[in-house]
């Protein structure tokens, strides 16, 4: 029988920002840092506990050196539906 902890599974987008990060063997202080958010909200982002604001998303994609589309899983694209 499953058993819940009562926690939900991260989101594509926190996976993909914690993934991206470790890609660049960045700790999460550095990432951070970089991006101006503190790093317990970043940790918080990461786990799926927090909902991230679009400016911050923003700020963590520039930090991470790529698209925010790209944040979301669209290779290259900033919005959704865009093509190149």
């Amino acid at each position: 029988m499953f058993v819940s902890n009562g926690r939900t599974p991260p989101s594509p987008l926190a996976r993909t920002i914690r993934q991206l990060r470790r890609d660049r063997e960045l700790s999460q202080e550095a990432l951070a840092n970089a991006a101006g958010v503190h790093p317990k909200h970043l940790s918080e982002i990461e786990r799926g506990n927090k909902d991230p604001r679009a400016s911050t998303v923003a700020r963590l994609a520039d930090a991470l050196g790529v698209s925010i589309g790209e944040l979301y899983g669209q290779p290259g694209g900033d919005e959704p539906g865009a093509s190149g």
